[in-house]
């Protein structure tokens, strides 16, 4: 039993054997099989471990050089970001520049509108004080210009003029009254010669133009030229005096005015303000412009009616055309130094008063103020004279209240009875 039972063992223990064999040997199989397989893969896996190697050796290679590249970046990084620091502090300062900067251009700019509003009243009050400079420099000039007691013209000028005047005048009427033949009266006057007389007379007077009338005049003419020169010393007188060439009577206000200036104001005011009315009168008050011949036309009427009141036989027309022709620039002449004489003592001369001395027919003879011209009157003869033939000159100057006369020119004047005696000398002779 022992042996079956140990036979029964051995056959079980060899089937378990090969048993055991044949799964070894699939298993060797197996494992030889996937041994192959794992050497494959192993090759497999060697094949990728060197593909990895390599790579891994060009990923070392390349991040050894992204390591020196980044080291150098690194590097770049930390001086940029020195620089930014430093960009970043100097950005700082710069604002902190830029600040102060900002409000010094502001305190700047408050200090400039300052000073611009300062500008602006300093401009402003330098216009004020300018166009006030301006109205005091005017003011100041207008009241040198009105108080100047500069004259333009002395009194030796005046004097000269005057001369030169009466001289014009004497040598205007002797030629006139050479160029003029007289021959008998005539009995009955005509209507012209009745208009001359009237108008001689208001000049000449009545006994000058009565003895023009009765005396006759063709031997000699020393009548006729005193009558001439008579009423060119009346006609010159008004024209020296005139304010604007006009009559008496329309000039009476301005003069009227004056005088009382002259009373109330100081010789300097009263001169300046005649001086300037004077030379605006004219351009105020006279129409015509030419003044020179219109005053020339009626000097020349008078002459005309002068030797028609005399007795000479013409036309008035006539007498008209011949006076115009030949003698017109004669008298002009004279007109034109008796406007220069109203201009110089008018205008030019403010420190005192100068005018024409011109006496008026039937004035009574005084010595100290006029001469006669004949030589014939006494210093204490009290005949009224006939007439001026020389105009003279006399300075007037206020000093207080009270005027000083002074005169400088005698007027020369012919009484009626040196007249006389001339004409009857004349005739015997």
């Amino acid at each position: 039993m022992s042996v079956v039972l140990c036979g029964i063992s051995i056959v079980a223990i060899s089937a378990s054997c090969f048993t055991v064999i044949t799964r070894c040997r699939r298993t060797k199989t197996q494992l030889e099989r996937s041994n192959h397989i794992l050497s494959a893969e192993v090759e497999k896996k060697d094949a990728t471990i060197r593909t990895l190697q390599k790579s891994l050796s060009d990923v070392n290679a390349e991040v050894k050089n992204t390591k020196s590249l980044v080291s150098s970046l690194t590097r770049s990084s930390d001086v940029l970001k020195q620089r930014l620091t430093d960009a970043e502090h100097e950005l700082q300062q710069a604002r902190n520049q830029n600040q102060i900067l900002d409000q010094q251009m502001k305190a700047q700019a408050a200090a400039a509108k300052l000073a611009r509003d300062e500008a602006g009243r300093v401009s402003l009050a330098h216009e004020q004080t300018r166009a006030l400079l301006k109205t005091r420099t005017e003011e100041l000039r207008a009241a040198q210009v009105y108080l100047d007691r500069a004259d333009q013209s002395s009194g030796a000028d005046v004097i000269s003029m005057i001369d030169a005047l009466n001289s014009e005048i004497f040598q205007t009427a002797a030629t006139v009254a050479e160029a003029f033949k007289f021959g008998e009266k005539k009995v009955e006057e005509s209507s012209e010669a009745e208009v001359a007389y009237d108008h001689v007379i208001e000049i000449l007077g009545p006994r000058m133009t009565e003895l023009l009338k009765s005396t006759l005049h063709h031997d000699d003419q020393i009548l006729i030229q005193t009558a001439f020169q008579a009423a060119m010393c009346a006609y010159v007188d008004w024209i020296v005096t005139s304010w604007y060439f006009e009559g008496r009577e329309e000039e009476q206000m301005l003069s009227s005015l004056y005088a009382i200036i002259q009373e109330s104001e100081e010789q300097a005011v009263a001169g300046r303000w005649r001086a300037l009315t004077r030379r605006y009168a004219l351009q105020a008050f006279r129409e015509a412009p030419d003044s020179q011949r219109q005053l020339l036309s009626v000097v020349m009427e008078t002459l005309v009616n002068i030797l028609i009141s005399a007795g000479l036989e013409s036309a008035t027309s006539e007498v008209s055309e011949t006076m115009a022709a030949q003698f017109a620039e004669h008298a002009s002449t004279v007109v034109e130094h008796a406007m220069r004489l109203n201009r110089v003592i008018g205008q030019g001369i403010t420190s005192c008063e100068m005018m024409p001395l011109y006496l008026v027919p039937e004035t009574p003879f005084d010595a100290n103020v006029m001469e006669d011209a004949f030589g014939t009157a006494s210093k204490d003869s009290t005949e009224n004279i006939l007439c001026t033939t020389d105009l003279g000159l006399m300075r007037m100057e206020k000093k207080g209240e009270q005027w000083e006369k002074r005169v400088l020119v005698k007027p020369k004047i012919i009484l009626r009875s040196g007249m006389a005696d001339t004409i009857l000398a004349e005739e015997a002779h």
